[in-house]
């Protein structure tokens, strides 16, 4: 018969097994999950899909001024991948052609994203890539404003 003290041993030994394989297992799966996220390609500065948002619940409103219908949004996600960039930021109608009103935020080594809530309706832009303004190369739709070329993006 086998002594107390080695059935024991084989007890523990057992419970380790049972335990860390499944936490190898998992580990595993979060690594492979976070590697996909991380490892992304994306476009040199080009406005990517855009998103719904839900409508909102009707409530019923009180007697008195009723307020203007809310435009419906999209989320339009601007990217841009630049190697060596220090700074990237977008400038367009939608935020008064302010340059410092909407930096983007690196997203990998080379890649900087940015995410912009719009109602549909056509809207002019550039990117400032270190201070010096961009055309989007992947959109041919330009305009001129106050006598510059600028990007043309179209949210439907």
């Amino acid at each position: 018969m086998i002594e107390r003290k080695a059935l024991l041993m084989l007890l523990a030994a057992a419970a380790f097994v049972l335990v860390s394989v499944p936490s190898v297992i998992v580990n595993n799966a979060v690594k492979k999950y976070f590697n996909f996220v991380g490892h992304w390609s994306v476009a040199t500065v080009k406005p990517s899909r855009t998103a719904l948002v839900p409508p909102a619940h009707q409530h019923p409103v009180p007697q008195g001024p009723q307020e203007p219908p809310q435009p419906e949004l999209r989320f339009v996600k601007f990217t841009v991948k630049i190697a060596g960039a220090k700074e990237v930021k977008i400038a367009g109608d939608f935020n008064r052609w302010n340059p410092d009103a909407l930096p983007m935020i690196k997203a990998g080594r080379d890649s900087w994203e940015a995410l912009v809530p719009l109602p549909p309706g056509k809207y002019k832009y550039v990117c400032r890539v270190d201070g010096q303004e961009t055309l989007d190369p992947l959109n041919p739709d330009t305009a001129d404003e106050a006598g510059r070329k600028v990007s043309v993006l179209t949210v439907k």
